[in-house]
């Protein structure tokens, strides 16, 4: 790009209008309510400024972080430049536009300020750069066709501007999932209303009708609070997390989101808050949204911890990273309660109630796992007896693998395919819970100590009781077993 000063450029822009002739191109274009006729005029591409403002790469601008402050500080420098054609250049619709461009040329003129800055256009300007590079003797792709807008322009008619283009289909590629937020954002931060931007964003709603622009606000509204979720992941990440890295979690975070809504709405926000916790370490982990919508309070209760403890890499953190360490090891029944491992609905109100979110922490602050920079990365793992280091690959593989393994039992268990079998598994989990007592008695004896006797007294009371009814339940139907225990 020639670096060419703000003056130099008007006049270039200046000169491109004035050089129209009655044989040049003329298009309608609305501005302010009329209809105005504004010429194609044809400025070399090198000339022209990208839109530092421009959504099409917003998301990304923002995970540049210290490294692309100066797109903010001076975006109209050559370096900043340079970093808005390369982030162009690597989103996932900008080979097409350019094949398209080198085959049809630029069919469809641009918009531009009268100081050479992009409205739209971006992707196609930095395609006929890069073609003419390649091609220079096509002096087709040494121009970029725009029309210029009227110089008393302000910002937010240039954002309204930039949404009305988004809508439209022709050589651009649509804006990203993450972006497509961050423009909703600031169109509404700009003093539209969810419903303009609505029935703007989905033509098959009708403006005239109140019903269908109630709806169109429910979507903006909606698609406003998952980017309020992904906003508070990357906060909670520490820069771990960019935005760009939620492109392909639309469907999920969708889920989660009326999930959350319709849970508040049946249980309360402490509940749905647990849940959607739980969902959104589905998420972080990489599970599809198929299995994300398997996770709810039974699934927590009853499944997780088992499939954690299930996982050799996990079996020593899977209690710290489902419930959480806890203050006063021997005050609490810890791995004694009887109930362990049985029903978790029962044992998680002896220990603490499994909510995931020590993985949580844990996940949200490793980010997203990338075969590229990720190979060699380690994560520091707390268990019950400290911590653990694990490959971060290896970490991520396990947790996946358990709540995808907890997801798939209780689908089973929902559909009624293993409910023939579950008496006969949780008998098998009671008595591997009774082995782990005594393992856990005997490891505190080692030691020098015990459990809180009052506690363990409660809890085998507790315990007790319940082996008493299901004796007394089993014999009643015939089981031999338990009427000669009786």
């Amino acid at each position: 790009m020639n670096s060419l000063t703000q003056h130099a450029r008007r006049e270039i822009i200046a000169a491109a209008k004035a050089a129209v002739t009655d044989q040049d191109e003329r298009r309608p274009f609305e501005w302010r309510g009329e209809n105005i006729i504004l010429p194609a005029v044809r400025v070399p591409v090198g000339d022209v400024l990208l839109n530092h403002r421009t959504h099409r790469v917003r998301a990304q601008v923002e995970s540049l972080g210290a490294s692309g402050a100066i797109i903010e500080t001076n975006p109209h420098s050559d370096e900043a430049q340079r970093l808005l054609a390369d982030l162009i250049r690597q989103t996932s619709g900008y080979d097409e536009v350019k094949a398209m461009i080198r085959h049809e040329k630029q069919r469809e003129p641009g918009l531009i300020t009268h100081e050479g800055v992009l409205i739209n256009a971006n992707t196609r300007a930095v395609a006929l750069r890069d073609l003419h590079e390649e091609l220079p003797h096509e002096k087709a792709f040494a121009f970029i066709k725009v029309q210029v807008l009227p110089d008393n322009a302000d910002s937010t008619e240039i954002m309204q501007l930039e949404f009305n283009f988004q809508m439209r289909r022709n050589y651009q590629q649509p804006y990203s999932f993450t972006n497509q937020l961050l423009f909703i954002k600031d169109l509404l931060d700009s003093g539209l209303k969810p419903d303009e931007i609505g029935v703007q964003m989905k033509p098959h709603y009708d403006p005239t009708s109140p019903k269908d622009r109630r709806a169109a606000a429910d979507e903006v509204e909606a698609e406003d609070r998952l980017r309020q979720i992904i906003e508070e992941l990357i906060a909670a990440s520490s820069g771990a997390l960019r935005w760009p890295d939620f492109d392909d979690d639309r469907q999920n975070l969708i889920e989660i989101d009326e999930s959350y809504r319709r849970m508040v709405a049946r249980k309360g926000p402490d509940a749905a808050r647990r849940v959607k916790q739980a969902k959104l370490v589905g998420l972080l982990a990489g599970m599809d949204y198929r299995r994300v919508r398997h996770i709810d309070e039974s699934y927590l209760d009853s499944y997780v911890l088992q499939a954690f403890e299930e996982q050799p890499n996990l079996r020593p953190a899977a209690k710290t990273l489902t419930i959480g360490q806890q203050e006063a090891p021997h005050a609490d029944l810890g791995g004694l309660s009887i109930l362990d491992g049985l029903d978790e609905s029962l044992s998680v109100d002896q220990r603490g109630e499994v909510t995931l979110q020590p993985l949580f922490d844990v996940l949200v602050r490793q980010g997203k796992v990338d075969a590229d920079t990720d190979w060699d990365a380690e994560v520091e793992v707390p268990t019950d007896e400290g911590t653990t280091t694990l490959p971060k690959n290896t970490f991520f593989d396990a947790v996946k693998t358990a709540m995808q393994t907890a997801a798939d039992s209780k689908a089973q268990d929902d559909q009624g395919q293993d409910a023939l079998d579950i008496p006969r598994r949780q008998l098998n989990a009671a008595g591997a819970a009774c082995d782990r007592v005594r393992r856990a008695y005997n490891e505190l004896e080692d030691d020098g100590d015990q459990p809180d006797p009052a506690a363990l007294e409660q809890a085998l009371e507790a315990y007790l009781r319940s082996h008493d009814e299901l004796l007394h339940y089993l014999a009643e139907r015939g089981f031999a077993a338990a009427e000669n225990r009786l």
